[in-house]
């Protein structure tokens, strides 16, 4: 639908001016909402933004997993093997002994171990008070086979290991003494950082927390949809800044203390070689490697079972994958993703040098890209097709697309396109809708015209025959009223219902004036006599209608517009057949019944009462009555019967239409 310029009247450029500038502040106005969505950033937006990211992240180059993280997954075939869970402390220490002898680096616990192990022939013994003998008989045994947790204890103690804690963030009426280990920074976090700040910790039994080399909390960040897209590096508690395992891994194998800066990037953490872009609250956005199962991934069963692999220098992360245990996460690309994956997909990222980062600078970006696209848009839609348009569209939301895509494969930005689509996609509907009503309004001012043209003509044209006969012009007035009032009585009948529609009735009275229009062909000698005609001047009286609907069936051959070609074909019907009767009897075709169009068999009543009640060269006009008698005699003979009861029916308003039109 091109912008076509109206006429170079005033008017039509005042219109074209006020049309332009509510195009364009409607642009301005989705474009300002677009740019304040993208701000400001409601929950059903951010939603719609997470699934955009995971459909974009789906279509990136996944990379293959480092050498150093291995998971020893408590898994279902371990279950089996070794009994429900909670296994006794004693088994988890030989599956950390069996580590160290593999040669690994350092493990990870992703638990948390708070309790005492019940299983504990210590704590069994503590609660058997009655049974002293018992007691004498066990107390010269060492503290390892006695208590579980001292045995776990001495297997952390010899080998580099972090343990897990939770954070609560609601307050815990449960209190227990702690060992955090939080980063030791000199320097104070910067203004940037609003980091979460929780309230209470679930922490390790401090025996264990002791002989461990370091700590850190479990949380991840779940989205809105509760799937995990980003993992906190960093939280507050009591002013202590805590590390998350992922970071606590890291430190432990650079060996170096994390600083906490900002940068054109937005926050990082700066541990030695390695610099970790955060989030104002400390979340690192994750580049998962594949879904579950993508890493390295050994049972401890086969720990504690089968012949050793080589792990020398490797991390090895312990802790649950069977369904059982409720340690699955929804992530992007898989969704039963169990939590040490997650944890050695961040520290893969970080060893790496390999993640995902959303840059403080990327709001302002989207912003820009909305405002370009979105006055673009407007613009397009203006003076463009709607072909051209919807290209446009296409086009602009595959470019936004794709260069979100690479910057999220190559450089590892996440820049949404969502806003911007978002502005092409409102504009389009908006603008075009209001496009299409400005064009239709148009349109039907050019109807109205183009309607009134044509009343125009048929009155030039009823103008014409009255020129030949003055008699004629208040009878087509008359007679169309007259036609009109008989459409509108009848269309209340069952039969009548779905033809004569207001359409219809509309176009039956504006055809009507042309039923004598073929009068212009016959000869004043004839058509003005006072006399009764001869038989041969009869004769020639009756080719009006022949002329009348050959002119009408010529003018409808120069005419492809399907509505005039019903116009005119309406007219014809009503010009050749208004003289024919129901008997057949009538003139020119003798046509009877309803072989007579249905126009032809109203104007035929009409023509004889205003024949009838009106004044002629040849007759003086007959009373109302009397008319109304002779045509109430000619039901079934002259006149349709249906007709004649449509008639008796509304003939006051004949008798008004008679006084009105005289």
């Amino acid at each position: 639908m091109a912008w076509r310029k109206d006429s170079g009247s005033p008017q039509g450029d005042h219109l074209r001016k006020r049309d332009l500038a509510r195009l364009l502040g409607t642009g301005v106005i989705v474009t300002v909402c677009v740019m304040l969505l993208g701000i400001f950033r409601p929950a059903l937006y951010v939603h719609v933004e997470h699934k955009a990211f995971d459909v974009l992240f789906s279509q990136t180059r996944l990379r293959e997993p480092g050498p150093v993280p291995v998971l020893v997954s408590i898994d279902d075939r371990a279950l089996n093997l070794l009994g429900q869970w909670p296994w006794p402390r004693v088994t988890l220490a030989g599956v950390i002994s069996r580590l160290r002898e593999a040669g690994v680096r350092n493990v990870v616990l992703d638990l948390v171990l708070s309790n005492r192990d019940q299983t504990s022939p210590r704590v069994v013994l503590e609660s058997l008070l009655k049974a002293s003998e018992l007691a004498r008989t066990m107390a010269g045994r060492p503290q390892v086979e006695l208590d579980f947790d001292q045995a776990l204890a001495q297997s952390l103690a010899s080998v580099p290991t972090v343990l897990g804690y939770k954070l609560l963030f609601s307050p815990s009426t449960v209190q227990q003494p702690c060992i955090l280990r939080p980063l030791q920074t000199d320097a104070i976090v910067p203004p940037f950082f609003r980091l979460h700040e929780a309230q209470s910790v679930v922490c390790a039994l401090p025996a264990l927390a002791r002989t461990a080399v370091s700590g850190g909390f479990i949380n991840a960040a779940h989205d809105l949809d509760g799937a995990i897209r980003r993992v906190p590096l960093m939280a507050l508690h009591e002013s202590n800044l805590l590390p998350s395992l992922t970071l606590a891994m890291v430190r432990l194998a650079e060996g170096k203390d994390a600083v906490l800066g900002s940068d054109q990037d937005g926050g990082f953490v700066q541990l030695g070689r390695n610099r970790i872009h955060t989030d104002a609250q400390g979340n690192m956005l994750l580049r998962f490697r594949g879904p579950s199962g993508t890493f390295e991934t050994i049972s401890a069963a086969e720990i504690l079972e089968g012949p050793l692999p080589d792990l020398s220098g490797r991390i090895a992360i312990v802790g649950p994958t069977a369904a059982g245990l409720g340690d699955n996460h929804v992530t992007p690309l898989d969704r039963s993703f169990p939590g040490i994956e997650i944890h050695a997909t961040a520290l893969d990222n970080i060893l790496q040098n390999d993640f995902l980062r959303r840059p403080s600078w990327a709001v302002g970006a989207e912003a820009v890209s909305v405002m370009v696209l979105g006055v673009l848009s407007t613009l397009l839609i203006i003076v463009g097709r709607p072909l051209t348009c919807v290209a446009g569209l296409v086009a602009g939301s595959l470019g936004l697309w794709s260069a979100s895509l690479w910057l999220l494969d190559v450089p590892g930005y996440w820049i949404s396109p969502l806003p911007a689509v978002f502005v092409l996609v409102l504009n389009l509907a908006v603008l075009s809708l209001i496009k299409y009503g400005i064009e239709e309004h148009k349109l039907r001012i050019r109807s109205q015209q183009l309607l009134h043209t044509q009343d125009a003509i048929i009155l030039g044209l009823t103008s014409l025959a009255e020129t030949r006969d003055p008699e004629t012009g208040g009878h087509i007035r008359r007679t169309q009223e007259y036609v009109r009032a008989l459409a509108q009585r009848l269309a209340r009948q069952p039969k009548y219902r779905n033809v004569l529609t207001p359409g219809t009735i509309e176009l039956l009275y504006k055809c009507a004036p042309l039923h004598d229009i073929g009068k212009v062909g016959i000869a004043d000698s004839i058509l003005l006599k006072p006399d009764r005609l001869t038989d041969e001047e009869f004769t020639e009286m009756q080719r009006h209608t022949i002329l009348g609907a050959d002119t009408l069936a010529d003018t409808a051959r120069h005419t492809t517009h399907g509505a005039e070609q019903s116009f005119l074909a309406l007219a014809r019907d009503i010009a050749v057949s208004h003289h024919e009767k129901w008997d057949g009897s009538g003139y020119p075709y003798g046509l009877a019944g309803e072989e007579i169009p249905l126009g032809g068999r109203l104007m035929a009543l009409a023509d004889v009462y205003d024949a009838l009640v009106t004044k002629r060269v040849y007759k003086e006009a007959m009373p109302h009555e009397e008319a109304v008698k002779i045509i109430t005699q000619g039901r079934g003979v002259h006149f349709d019967p249906t007709v004649v009861d449509a008639f008796l029916e509304s003939e006051t308003r004949f008798r008004d239409i008679l006084t009105r039109y005289s």
